[in-house]
């Protein structure tokens, strides 16, 4: 069976759901899988770790992002096949239409690719759709359509499959109503910054950020967020609630309030309370950490 490891920091699950929902007889890693891997994955913009490089030898494709300054030595190859939004890539996007709750665009293949199977694909273009907004997740499909390519799946079947996909925790919208609640699971800061880079073109009336506590986290990656959260304040002032469930400030409160940042933190259930108050029609209200948060808005609102 063959084997597809992802490495990076970003997408990876989303890709893997991507992968799966295709390539029924392949083994797709999030990680360092297999040091026999036939496909390694560079997923997001982010440098992956010195020791994922280092574990593979025998590939005999990679897949990187072409936006991303990896600055770093590929591992020997067969094939390297990268993608993203840059001119230069061998698998890029165009005529993207950005909705709501969706977005389509036309995947571009813009040089010859080798197959495992020894094939060629040439160059050629098709249209993508996917029920997840965002222009990250843009890269994640483009990254998935690159393996799909390798592997040997025509158009169509890409076309079909993608756009029949539901990405749970991937901007996904759990109530809508006067106001929409969109969920997304953040493991890292760049998956937050990827998230409020997609708001760029929200043209909701008001936007609620409730995160929280991120307590598990390093003190590094708590700063990194809050120099997020910081970035993205000064161009939409957000509302912003932090779960705090103890009487000392955390540490991304601290930072936060270093950076005249203005938020309210409070237990979860007295953050819900407020926001739902405060909301009005038009308004977005974006959940943002570990499946914690989710399960307890879900719980309160009743939402199965």
């Amino acid at each position: 069976m063959a084997t597809i490891s992802i490495i990076g920091r970003g997408g990876k699950t989303t890709i893997k759901t991507m992968l799966n929902g295709v390539l029924s007889n392949v083994r797709v890693w999030e990680g360092a899988g297999s040091r026999d891997c036939d496909v390694i994955i560079f997923a997001g913009l982010a440098r992956p770790a010195k020791k994922e490089l280092q574990y593979f030898s025998k590939a005999s494709a990679i897949i990187a992002n072409a936006d991303a300054n990896y600055s770093i030595r590929m591992p020997c190859t067969d094939e390297i096949v990268d993608y993203g939004f840059s001119s230069k890539a061998t698998v890029t996007a165009s005529s993207i239409n950005q909705e709501e709750q969706s977005q389509t665009f036309t995947c571009c293949v813009q040089r010859t690719i080798k197959t495992l199977g020894g094939n060629c694909v040439l160059p050629k273009e098709f249209s993508v759709r996917l029920d997840v907004p965002g222009k990250y997740n843009i890269y994640n499909a483009l990254a998935s359509i690159s393996a799909f390519l390798i592997f040997d799946v025509d158009d169509d079947t890409i076309t079909k499959t993608l756009a029949g996909l539901k990405f749970d925790g991937n901007m996904e919208r759990i109530f809508d109503g006067d106001f929409s609640i969109v969920y997304n699971k953040i493991s890292n800061p760049y998956q937050l910054f990827s998230v409020l880079e997609s708001q760029s073109e929200n043209e909701s009336k008001n936007i609620y950020l409730v995160l929280d506590s991120f307590e598990d986290y390093g003190l590094g990656m708590k700063k990194k967020i809050a120099d997020v959260v910081r970035g993205w304040f000064s161009v939409y002032n957000y509302n912003i609630y932090i779960e705090n469930e103890g009487n000392n400030p955390s540490y991304i409160m601290q930072q936060l309030k270093e950076y005249n940042v203005d938020f309210k933190a409070d237990k979860m259930y007295n953050v819900i309370k407020d926001v739902m108050n405060s909301a009005g029609k038009g308004d977005e209200i974006f959940l943002l950490g570990s499946d914690k948060i989710r399960g307890v808005w879900t719980d309160y609102l009743n939402i199965s």
